[in-house]
């Protein structure tokens, strides 16, 4: 859901509006004022719009469901897990090598 509402977009709008329009009110005719103050409300619109779309995604909280959380809880017992990993002879030998030609060079 937006924060805020479509009163937000508006107030935003109008006030764009009005300061566009009496900015172009002291060198263009009032016709030419409306456009550019309409204009203005449209885009201004849009602007709000849009921050309250970024305001909505940025302030969204991250969902996890029950089965997530029930998974987690489970699976954290409160002591530091070790994961042992099963290695071959071959594997130890490489190793081994490697680290002899490293000590050597």
């Amino acid at each position: 859901m937006f924060i805020g509402s479509w009163i937000i977009n508006f107030i935003f709008s109008l006030t764009g509006f009005l300061l566009v329009f009496i900015g172009s009110m002291t060198t263009n005719s009032v016709l030419t004022s409306l456009i550019r103050g309409g204009l203005a409300f449209v885009s201004f619109y849009i602007i709000a719009y849009f921050f309250r779309w970024l305001w909505m995604i940025a302030s969204k909280e991250v969902e996890v469901n029950e089965l997530e959380k029930k998974e987690i809880e489970d699976k954290d017992d409160g002591k530091a897990t070790t994961n042992k990993v099963e290695y071959t002879e071959e594997d130890i030998e490489k190793a081994s090598k490697y680290v002899k030609g490293l000590i050597n060079d």
